[in-house]
């Protein structure tokens, strides 16, 4: 059920391997001497998968081969999947270009053709990601919601990036699939803008809010009773928040629950990173190595700790997997998910964004 665009994404990656054939011969340490990597960022900077990205980027160099420098670069753009397509297909496929777009864009072509995925998240090649993650529903007190189920009968408006991005996706299949009623405006750039405009009012709250993002901030939003949380989303119940209720717990029936799963496997990859389908074997292994290497280093963990992140990594093998078997889910179940996505009523989009790209 994968559009036309994937495929056509593919055979540009395949283009792109064909032209970097020639320096495929040497080895990663001969190639990457003197060089620069760069990690993109698919959303604006200072959000949490900003600043993710610059954590992974302050030690990865010192494990790969050769000691190449390491940039992080932001791309924003229809919530990282401006930046993915570009990667996965325009960015030289040498092992120089990293992606780290947001979780639910590698699910974006599960909507088949609707979609605007110019890739197959089953033949990029996964490096690994920092963490699981875990992401809540969060409105403003002055809203009067208290609980999920007051979403039944009360509409929240919240704010979102790109249109065909979980920020926005998912409050909508929560509304097609479960009745909550939960009114988008896509188009903010980041996480700090749509923190900004629930503080002024522009929308209610957020549908989606990663744990380790909010974390740092959580008794001047939370326990100072400005905000409320909702629910989580995820796979598992976070160990933080153990009474807050699990959104895949709430579904009504079996095949609610199944398309939830496939929904929140995004959040097991938490924050992904990854490179083109055409770059060399030995370059994504040497990727892989430091990236494993780093995520054992003193000085990462000692730095993650120090600003609330969480280190629980996934290797890309392990990345790669995931894809493949959430991929491989009973069609109809697809495709009631992808109704529930593409569905979006009442969406509106800021004025002048650029979410479609």
């Amino acid at each position: 059920m994968l559009s036309a665009a994937i495929r056509s994404g593919s055979v540009a990656a395949v283009l792109l391997g064909l032209s970097a054939s020639g320096a495929a011969a040497q080895t990663p340490a001969e190639f990457y001497k003197g060089k620069t990597v760069t990690i993109y960022v698919g959303l604006s900077a200072g959000g949490g998968y900003d600043t993710n990205a610059r954590l992974v980027g302050r030690h990865l160099g010192k494990y790969l081969p050769s000691n190449p420098t390491v940039l992080v670069r932001n791309m924003p753009g229809a919530g990282g999947l401006v930046m993915t397509n570009h990667v996965a297909n325009a960015a030289p496929a040498d092992g120089t270009n990293i992606g780290a777009p947001q979780r639910g864009v590698p699910f974006e072509p599960l909507l088949g053709q609707a979609s605007k995925a110019k890739f197959d998240p089953r033949t990029l090649q996964w490096i690994g990601s920092v963490n699981s993650d875990t992401s809540i529903a969060i409105v403003h007190s002055r809203t009067g919601i208290k609980t999920w189920a007051d979403l039944k009968n009360r509409e929240a408006v919240i704010a979102g990036t790109g249109v065909g991005t979980e920020s926005v996706v998912i409050p909508y299949v929560l509304r097609n699939l479960m009745g909550m009623k939960f009114k988008v405006i896509a188009g903010f750039p980041g996480g700090n803008e749509m923190n900004l405009a629930m503080e002024r009012g522009e929308v209610d709250g957020r549908g989606t809010f990663s744990w380790t993002s909010i974390k740092p901030h959580y008794k001047d939003m939370v326990e100072s009773g400005k905000y409320k949380i909702l629910f989580q989303m995820g796979l598992r119940t976070h160990q933080d928040l153990k009474d807050v209720p699990l959104i895949v717990d709430l579904a009504e029936d079996a095949d609610t629950k199944q398309i939830l799963k496939v929904q929140f496997t995004a959040f097991e990859l938490g924050r992904p990173l990854f490179v083109a389908e055409a770059v060399p074997a030995d370059r994504v292994a040497a990727l892989r190595k430091a990236f494993n290497e780093a995520m054992k280093d003193k000085d990462l963990i000692n730095e993650a700790e120090k600003s609330d992140q969480e280190v629980n990594p996934m290797t890309g093998e392990e990345m790669a997997a995931a894809f493949k078997d959430v991929y491989a889910t009973p069609p109809h179940l697809i495709k009631k998910l992808a109704d529930a996505s593409v569905l979006k009523p009442d969406l509106k989009v800021l004025e002048g964004a650029k979410t479609d790209e």
